[in-house]
């Protein structure tokens, strides 16, 4: 073996060898350490079930959403509502909407946002009719690590009227 080769050979065993005999003699000290579990807060896709009321109309409403993640502190929520009409008028009524919500702290229970909404009217005879326009909503959020959260929620629509509803519901978790 060439000298150069057995000097570089012999410095990097010396090396290996006081950097395991420090570390045996001086362990680390062991602190608990608080981290965010980033996995629990980023897989949290929920199914929604929601039932309310429009105060403006005084008409009742049930729908369904979808709470997908899009970051920590963001969840887009597309859904559904179909509103309920006096036994009269045999018009149906549905709002689709797609929100963006944001909730300040992710393990926290307020949240609020905004977004797209759709009007879909089908009335008995005549034309069907489309509106669109924007929804603003808070609203809080209970349930901590339990696979069901219970939320209520106020929800200002913007259409060709103003409507405002008051709601609340079970939220699923999917995994």
């Amino acid at each position: 073996m060439k000298p150069k080769f057995f000097i570089l050979f012999l410095v990097c065993f010396i090396m290996i060898a006081d950097t395991a005999f420090s570390q045996r003699r001086f362990p680390q000290r062991r602190r608990p350490v608080k981290r965010v579990r980033q996995q629990h807060i980023n897989n949290q896709q929920m199914l929604g079930l929601l039932a309310g009321k429009n105060i403006k109309k005084n008409n009742m409403f049930a729908g369904a959403f979808l709470w997908l993640p899009t970051g920590v502190f963001w969840n887009f929520a597309p859904g559904f509502e179909y509103y309920f009409n006096d036994s009269d008028t045999k018009v149906q009524n549905w709002q689709f909407n797609g929100d963006l919500i944001f909730k300040p702290r992710p393990k926290g229970i307020l949240y609020f946002g905004g977004g797209l909404a759709v009007d879909y009217v089908v009335p008995e005879k005549g034309e069907n009719t489309t509106g669109f326009g924007g929804n603003a909503l808070a609203g809080l959020q209970f349930g901590g690590r339990s696979p069901l959260k219970f939320f209520i929620q106020t929800r200002w629509t913007f259409l060709q009227d103003t409507r405002f509803s008051v709601m609340g519901g079970v939220n699923l978790l999917l995994r």
